[in-house]
C-alpha cells in the first residue's frame, strides 16, 4: 500500500485531469455517459488536488520579511 501511496505523491492531479479528458471525450462521443451529479464531484476532487498542491510549493516557499 506504501508503494501505491509513494507512486501517486505528485500525480494526483494528473491522473485526475487525464481521466476526466477521457470521460469527457468519452461522453462527447456518446460511448459512455455518466450521470450529470458525477461532473461536480470530479470538479471538486480537482480543485481539492490542486489546494494540496499549493499548500505544499507554500510551505516550501515562503516570502522574505523585508
Amino acid at each position: 500500500m506504501q508503494e501505491i501511496i509513494d507512486f501517486l505523491k505528485g500525480r494526483k492531479t494528473y491522473i485526475l485531469a487525464i481521466g476526466t479528458l477521457i470521460l469527457g471525450a468519452l461522453q462527447g462521443f456518446d460511448i459512455f455517459v455518466l450521470p450529470e451529479w458525477v461532473w461536480p464531484i470530479i470538479a471538486a476532487c480537482g480543485l481539492a488536488s490542486l489546494r494540496a498542491g499549493v499548500n505544499k510549493i507554500s510551505d516550501v516557499v515562503k516570502p522574505k520579511d523585508g
